[in-house]
């Protein structure tokens, strides 16, 4: 692969820092439009002052809406429209559309096999998954390779005010944008395509797109790829890191991990992606995310305040830029302040991406129960590590049981992140490759688990009532001598130069009156107390403000600390996080 070779290029910033001989450009999504976009039409005026959360706006359109009457009549009214409406409202716009199952019918009646499919999980996948081209048939390629040239027609014809609006495309080659040919298996065996098949034509499609919409002399259009993971996909993950060209950049989807929180395989693609996307060393991509219809979910119905606020750190931790809320959603946010303070702390976290230049920094405590980490729980006493051994994970949340751990939807606990966000019941606290330590963003907790302990469903049984901060939390053990939680910020954030002031806002539980904790910190002199606060005990959350101006930032403290929470008592005090704004 060719990505050590690319240095200085950055995409998703103002301006791309590219080799002179290749020219600065507009960028697909700056790191200012980086958040929650509206996905379908949630608002109507973006001018309200109530709407100041929508960064952008995401609009898709079936390949049967787009082509209803045959080869050559193309209506992409539909992408105008929303076109027309970005400009004037000054946003940037996602485009896509869905071919596969939304392929047109006229093409089964002009040399494209129709692909009758029966599903694999038939409660899952909808009548509307029945139907598919032969995706490999010369006939369906000609159809669907004309529209991508005609769609990167219309696009690069805009004028330019509009064309100025165009974010991105997304690359869409299979059922539903999810990359796979079929949803379940094809009635005539005839039809079945084998991997290799399938990525072969995907390249081959790939190709396509690269060449109408970036290998053009002028007007060229950002893409954004899905389904090109280095174990799964790796024939497909070369192609896209070293032929799309760096002057243009490209995106990745970035799985569903703004849709829920505990979902599998979380660790791995944050492995994968996250140097891409936070504090890139070289390549920089941006990514982005479709909530869809999991908000209106079992899961998140349990608490649809916590279901978004859990989302959106989770979307943070894997470092997606963009969270695309399906219209319904968006609509739900302008409605409810609560639920659009969720979606401004998400365009705040989101546009966070340079230490250097971070205005703001955050450690949100969690403690997630890891059921592929050996290490931290052994075979010999929790059972064999393996996806599928329901039993590892109920031992391990039974270990945790005395601090609220539990497994409520043993069922789906071993599906994939799609699957799970769309038909888990309840809360599992235990998981597959899920993240294991906190939501953090330049502000990181040392030694964790070794100076606190994590809580699960802090106040009891979560119902609609609950707060979004009974989720998770993290709390001293007096017991165990964990009475002191150290902190420092990214290496990079004060290198240059030191902050005129940092506020700090912490989040904690007043669970027992008269019980005290301080925020201590080093000045250059001395260890300094910048609070000390004591409980009343009414079991509330509530969140204290300090102002510190003078605080020594070079991990001199103990431990490499910046600062500490410090139990000054015998009472082991809960904390939601700490959220750091930065005034340079």
């Amino acid at each position: 692969m060719k990505i050590q070779s690319i240095k200085y290029v950055f995409f998703g910033m103002a301006l791309f820092f590219a080799p002179k001989a290749v020219k600065a450009q507009k960028v697909a999504v700056p790191i200012s439009a980086y958040g929650v976009w509206d996905r379908g039409g949630g608002i109507d005026d973006y001018s309200d002052p109530k709407a100041d959360f929508v960064m952008g706006i995401e609009v898709s359109a079936k390949w049967s809406d787009v082509q209803p009457k045959g080869a050559n009549k193309f209506d992409f009214s539909i992408f105008q429209k929303v076109l027309d409406q970005a400009a004037k409202y000054k946003k940037i716009v996602k485009m896509s559309i869905d071919v596969g199952p939304y392929s047109p019918l006229w093409i089964y009646e002009n040399g494209v096999p129709l692909v009758k499919v029966t599903s694999d999980k038939p409660e899952k996948h909808a009548e509307k998954f029945v139907n598919y081209p032969f995706y490999i048939n010369e006939a369906h390629k000609t159809y669907y390779f004309e529209l991508i040239k005609q769609f990167s027609l219309f696009l690069r014809n805009q004028p330019q005010n509009k064309f100025d609006c165009i974010a991105f495309v997304q690359v869409k080659t299979g059922a539903t944008g999810d990359e796979s040919p079929y949803k379940g298996k094809p009635d005539n065996a005839d039809y079945k395509i084998t991997n290799e098949q399938w990525e072969n034509f995907r390249i081959e499609s790939f190709t396509q797109f690269k060449k109408y919409f970036n290998d053009v002399p002028d007007h060229q259009i950002v893409l954004i790829f899905n389904g090109v993971d280095e174990k799964k996909q790796p024939e497909v993950r070369d192609w896209v890191m070293n032929t799309i060209d760096p002057s243009i950049g490209f995106g990745i989807k970035g799985g569903a991990y703004n849709r829920g929180h505990h979902l599998s395989d979380e660790k791995s693609f944050k492995k994968q992606w996250t140097p891409y996307l936070v504090n890139p060393k070289g390549m920089k991509l941006f990514s982005a995310s479709e909530m869809d219809a999991s908000w209106g979910k079992p899961i998140f119905n349990i608490n649809k305040e916590i279901g978004f606020y859990w989302a959106a750190l989770s979307g943070m931790n894997t470092g997606i830029s963009s969270t695309n809320m399906q219209k319904n959603a968006v609509k739900y946010g302008y409605e409810h302040k609560e639920i659009s303070d969720i979606f401004r702390m998400t365009n705040k976290y989101y546009q966070q991406v340079y230490p250097k230049t971070a205005t703001a920094a955050v450690s949100i405590f969690h403690e997630g129960l890891n059921s592929a980490d050996t290490k931290k729980f052994p075979e010999d006493k929790y059972g064999k590590a393996n996806r599928g051994n329901l039993e590892r994970y109920t031992n391990i949340c039974k270990a945790y049981e005395a601090r609220g751990a539990k497994m409520d939807d043993l069922k789906n606990v071993t599906e994939g992140q799609v699957n799970q966000r769309a038909w888990q019941k309840g809360y599992n606290d235990a998981g597959w490759d899920i993240e294991d330590g906190n939501y953090e963003r330049f502000l990181m907790q040392i030694n964790p688990d070794e100076t606190s302990i994590g809580l699960f469903r802090v106040r009891g049984k979560i119902d609609k009532k609950s707060s979004k901060y009974d989720r998770f939390a993290r709390s001293f053990e007096n017991a165990t001598d964990k009475n002191t939680m150290y902190f420092k910020f990214d290496d990079e954030m004060f290198a240059d130069s030191k902050p005129k002031s940092l506020k700090f806002n912490i989040t904690w539980l007043d669970k027992n009156a008269g019980s005290t904790w301080a925020l201590k910190y080093h000045n250059g002199k001395l260890l300094k107390t910048a609070i000390e606060v004591k409980g009343k005990g009414d079991n509330q959350w509530k969140t204290v403000v300090i102002d510190i101006a003078d605080m020594e930032l070079n991990h001199k403290g103990e431990m490499g600390s910046d600062f500490i929470l410090v139990n000054t008592d015998k009472v082991d005090d809960i904390f939601n996080g700490i959220e750091v704004d930065i005034k340079r």
